[in-house]
């Protein structure tokens, strides 16, 4: 089924019930909110009492921004809900509050942040919040920490193997990180100007060999519940308080996947901002603090091996690279840097953020500590 605005009142009626907030005879304000490629999401409040609301998140069978011709599984919003369970259990208020979950229609309902903002207008502003970087650090490291595949008995582990194994989903990240932006995909794009980068890039063997060293990593590590998107548009952000969305892509894998994406989306608006010391200092200073917390937080009963740890940690720059060159050159960019109207200082950040994000990925294994890599900068 596939829902619409004029479909949404009648199903709302039918719902309440499960969804708990509205009364059937409740008369309803509905309107379509957020910017998201793949799902359509709506805001729905009383009329007379717009403060009452929730969120309804619903998966069209196909991808939203690409139309019915490409087709995609709406399971997408059961990992997600999954996920939202996993996060409100483990990691408690970093996350918008389910209230319920309709598998056949695929709609999630759940708290509604209306007066947050993404996290990426906050940077984009030169706002970087301390306390923000350290939450996302103790998010990261308790919902690992939870899942993670080494502290489960073997039931435990299967149950989560299995609750997330959203190979669909993956794939698409597969894709859309690890092999489309470096070969001659219709969906790529860059500034003009870059070519000459891109082609080095695309002809960089020993970087191509990296790079399906880490998708293969990717695809076949199952470490613990993992976001799988988890960049600063996925993050909401209101008086020094965030919380998680858009778990659509969760699944069982690489922990440092999720590090490496959230640090990467730091290290791209610092470049983004390179006229401006404060703002440049204040985002290594996050994403230092990141790290520190993630640490303190994954290892708290310290059973994990430091040679372990390490292995995470490479892993996690290997693929903060990545994630910093699909940004630039693939098919989703961002806005810290597509905002910067001056094409020659466009270009000047570009070729800086590339050429950082090839040395993360070429030089992964040997960086000894966040502080190495935030010192090349």
């Amino acid at each position: 089924m596939e829902l619409d605005l004029a479909m949404l009142p009648e199903y709302l009626r039918q719902r309440h019930a499960k969804i708990g907030m509205f009364e059937p005879e409740t008369k309803l304000r509905i309107e379509e909110i957020g910017d998201g490629n793949l799902n359509t999401v709506y805001r729905v409040s009383e009329s007379v009492n717009p403060e009452r609301s929730i969120v309804l998140k619903h998966a069209p069978p196909y991808i939203k921004i690409l139309g019915p011709k490409y087709p995609l599984s709406i399971e997408r919003l059961t990992y997600e809900s999954r996920a939202l369970d996993i996060y409100n259990q483990f990691a408690s208020g970093t996350a918008p509050e389910l209230y319920d979950f309709d598998a056949e229609t695929a709609v999630i309902a759940m708290e509604d942040l209306r007066d947050a903002q993404v996290l990426r207008a906050d940077l984009i502003a030169g706002k970087v919040d301390p306390a923000i970087a350290e939450q996302m650090g103790r998010f990261m490291g308790a919902v690992h920490r939870h899942t993670y595949i080494e502290k489960l008995d073997s039931t435990t582990a299967q149950h989560y193997r299995q609750r997330f194994a959203n190979t669909t989903m993956q794939a698409i990240t597969a894709d859309y990180v690890f092999t489309f932006p470096y070969t001659e995909h219709e969906t790529n794009f860059w500034t003009p100007g870059l070519q000459p980068d891109v082609q080095r890039l695309k002809a960089d063997t020993d970087f191509l060999q990296q790079v399906e060293n880490l998708k293969q990593i990717f695809l076949t590590v199952q470490q613990a519940v993992t976001h799988g998107d988890l960049h600063t548009g996925s993050v909401l952000v209101q008086n020094n308080t965030a919380k998680v969305i858009d778990a659509e892509f969760a699944f069982y894998g690489p922990v440092g996947f999720d590090l490496g994406l959230y640090s990467a989306n730091y290290l791209l608006s610092y470049f983004s901002h390179q006229d401006t010391l404060d703002a440049q200092s204040a985002l290594k200073a996050a994403i230092a603090r990141t790290w520190q917390t993630y640490m303190l937080e994954f290892r708290v009963d310290e059973t994990l091996k430091e040679q372990t740890l390490q292995q995470i940690f490479h892993e996690a720059i290997g693929f903060a690279g990545l994630e910093m060159l699909r940004r630039l050159i693939g098919a989703a960019h961002v806005r810290d840097i597509e905002g910067i109207a001056d094409i020659s200082r466009k270009l000047s950040v570009e070729r800086a953020a590339l050429q950082f994000g090839l040395t993360l990925v070429k030089q992964h294994q040997s960086f000894r500590d966040v502080s190495a890599v935030l010192a090349m900068l």
